[in-house]
């Protein structure tokens, strides 16, 4: 009985942060009026005004704010045990969705606009080295994927979807470390580094995907 209630408690937990990792994606998504209508007095886009368009920053932009979104989305499904085991050619699909928005939109977005950065070369290194590493990660579950190690596989996406949620996780931890009152600037290079650095070594430490071999 205690091994059940244990699982239940689990899948609790995790339906309940997949709940608020989708509420604060719905934040996210709230100015997209602003960005689809162009206007460069709104939010960051201010930074962005004097080369949005003759750059080619807004193909990458766009890209990026259309792709991880979706990507985000699709990839909470494929967390579902049920999914897997009861609809596994919906699930193979939805992954081929994942992987493909990740690796020809999301990634490829976020390192164009990871150049443009506010906060400096530190943001830029943090947004670039971001990109590379989901892009890194997608491919290798895709392979591990398509060779049957599941297990690999499952580890690898599992670290790409952790990482595409880094957008979730700098809305809330950006309000924490604004109450330490440092430099906004400082504050903002610490919340986007965190932001997927700390998620990252929790599921390297507490991830129960750790055989090797499989």
């Amino acid at each position: 009985m205690f091994p059940v209630l244990v699982q239940s408690r689990g899948r609790y937990l995790k339906w309940g942060i997949l709940t608020l990792a989708v509420c604060v994606c719905v934040m996210i998504l709230a100015p997209y009026g602003y960005y689809f209508a162009v206007d460069l007095e709104y939010g960051f886009l201010r930074d962005k005004r004097e080369f949005f368009f003759s750059s080619g920053y807004f193909v990458a932009f766009y890209t990026h704010i259309v792709g991880a979104p979706v990507a985000f989305l699709s990839g909470a499904l494929q967390v579902s045990g049920s999914l897997r085991q009861q609809w596994p050619q919906m699930h193979r699909w939805l992954g081929r969705f994942y992987c493909v928005l990740v690796l020809t939109a999301v990634a490829p977005g976020g390192l164009v606009m990871g150049f443009w950065a506010y906060g400096g070369l530190s943001s830029q290194l943090c947004f670039s080295l971001l990109a590379g590493l989901t892009w890194v990660a997608t491919v290798l579950g895709w392979r591990f994927g398509r060779l049957g190690k599941f297990k690999r596989h499952a580890k690898w996406m599992l670290r790409s979807y952790i990482l595409i949620a880094s957008a979730i996780c700098l809305r809330l931890i950006h309000p924490l470390l604004s109450g330490l009152q440092l430099n906004h600037e400082v504050t903002y290079q610490l919340s986007v580094w965190t932001s997927w650095v700390l998620p990252l070594v929790l599921v390297e430490l507490f991830s129960p995907f750790t055989d090797p071999a499989r």
